[in-house]
């Protein structure tokens, strides 16, 4: 989510690059983009509906902003004349929309596994915590806390989401997965909230 080529804004969403994306690494003008965008736009839709969002400027007026997936984005760079600059371009857009979805990949196998360790989690607060209805949050922020040093809260302030989860990395799915799991253990042998903090916070130094 955090390159300058391809964006995607949830793991169930489809990548995407823009028009300014394009404009800003190929050399060519935003201009020549729209107008190539507008021209081949019903051979681009072959592929899907081409997308758009309208964006603000600083002078107050706004724009359109075009949203390519991959297919009509490696259909739309075709019509480009071959600079150097955009062979260039051109290879590296590729390039990173293989790595965007190859990290979808992994993040979806990753959200599933987090999924059933969260229930793993939840049967076990359930289990030995059968009262206290506040638990499971408690345990689950404190899985987040040691895993990336933000609770899911943090998270979604942090970087603008509704879903905390969906927000994470790959590699932080996975730490978040290891603490859930490592959280589950410990409650098991007898160890109460604070204990647990204990244990677990000398790790994360």
């Amino acid at each position: 989510m955090d390159n300058e080529l391809v964006f995607y804004h949830s793991v169930k969403d489809e990548p995407y690059t823009t028009n300014e994306v394009i404009a800003k690494f190929s050399g060519i003008s935003l201009r020549s983009v729209n107008k190539l965008t507008n021209e081949h736009k019903h051979e681009l839709e072959r592929f899907g509906k081409m997308r758009f969002e309208i964006a603000p400027m600083l002078s107050g007026q706004k724009r359109k902003v075009w949203h390519y997936n991959q297919r009509q984005a490696t259909l739309f760079i075709t019509f480009m004349k071959n600079t150097q600059q955009v062979v260039g371009f051109k290879m590296t857009l590729v390039d990173e929309f293989f790595n965007i979805k190859a990290e979808l990949a992994e993040k979806r196998i990753l959200l599933e596994r987090n999924h059933q360790t969260n229930k793993d989690l939840g049967e076990v607060i359930k289990e030995h915590f059968p009262d206290n209805p506040f638990m499971y949050s408690t345990f689950h922020n404190l899985a987040y806390k040691v895993a990336i040093g933000m609770n899911p809260k943090q998270v979604k302030q942090a970087r603008n989401v509704t879903n905390a989860q969906e927000a994470l990395t790959a590699d932080e799915l996975d730490k978040v997965e290891r603490y859930r799991t490592i959280i589950a253990n410990l409650i098991e042998l007898g160890m109460d909230y604070q204990q647990i903090k204990q244990q677990l916070t000398p790790v994360t130094q």
